[in-house]
């Protein structure tokens, strides 16, 4: 009886250490010290968006914006509802991930109007900017020269879990080193211009600017500076915005 008593504490010890570990890991990307930046949206007042990544770049709302208005549920926490319009959200003096670093955009999003931009960063010049957007309908990303973009589909007013990310090269270009990533599975690829080689060398211009001309909702933004893997995305995918 006593033997069969420390089994049972034994093995409630191990699997008490496996959820912890578990849980753990579904908290390692928050940890990552190449996350440069992280916006919950979880406000619901206000008209500033705070980052949680620890790097201070907090992001303002435009104009009419404002939390107490536009927070609306999203994937698990609270979203931004943005209206299609020129307000948006500025990270005042944060100018994202410049030259040809390899890095990672991810984001929730809800939406039924395929236009304007998720986020976007750098110098409006061939190369030197980097957008995740609507491209011809489809959701991709453009460094102003060349367009990498997924088939349709992620306009159907649901939450979606999208991931662009660049990796390592000298330098990148959309077409070998650019992955996007929908809901934990590479995405279905519509098309890539004819500039799709040009090189991706963003240049520390202008500030990252959130939901340029988007209508819909928006939740946990988050910036890396570095090429996650898919598993990586996966476990986004599957946190939900936790």
């Amino acid at each position: 009886m006593q033997f069969r008593r420390y089994l049972s504490a034994a093995f409630g010890a191990v699997l008490v250490g496996v959820v912890a570990q578990a849980a753990d890991k579904t908290s390692d990307r928050d940890r990552d010290p190449h996350l440069v930046a992280r916006w919950k949206l979880d406000e619901t007042s206000g008209k500033t968006a705070a980052d949680s990544s620890g790097r201070g770049h907090t992001a303002t709302l435009e104009g009419s914006l404002s939390l107490d208005t536009h927070s609306v549920a999203g994937p698990r926490g609270k979203a931004l509802r943005l209206d299609g319009t020129g307000e948006c959200l500025h990270a005042a003096g944060f100018k994202g991930v410049v030259g040809s670093g390899p890095r990672t955009i991810s984001v929730w999003i809800k939406t039924d109007a395929p236009a304007g931009e998720v986020i976007s960063w750098g110098k409006n010049d061939h190369g030197k900017m980097w957008t995740l957007c609507f491209i011809r309908e489809g959701l991709g990303v453009t460094p102003n020269g060349g367009y990498l973009y997924m088939k349709r589909g992620i306009e159907d007013n649901a939450w979606h879990h999208v991931a662009a990310v660049v990796r390592e090269a000298s330098p990148p270009n959309l077409h070998d080193d650019v992955k996007l990533y929908k809901d934990g599975e590479l995405a279905e690829i519509d098309d890539i211009g004819l500039l799709d080689l040009w090189p991706i060398e963003t240049v520390a211009k202008e500030d990252v600017r959130i939901g340029w001309r988007f209508k819909g909702q928006l939740s946990d933004i988050r910036i890396y500076d570095r090429a996650i893997s898919e598993e990586e995305v996966k476990t986004l995918y599957r946190q939900a915005g936790k």
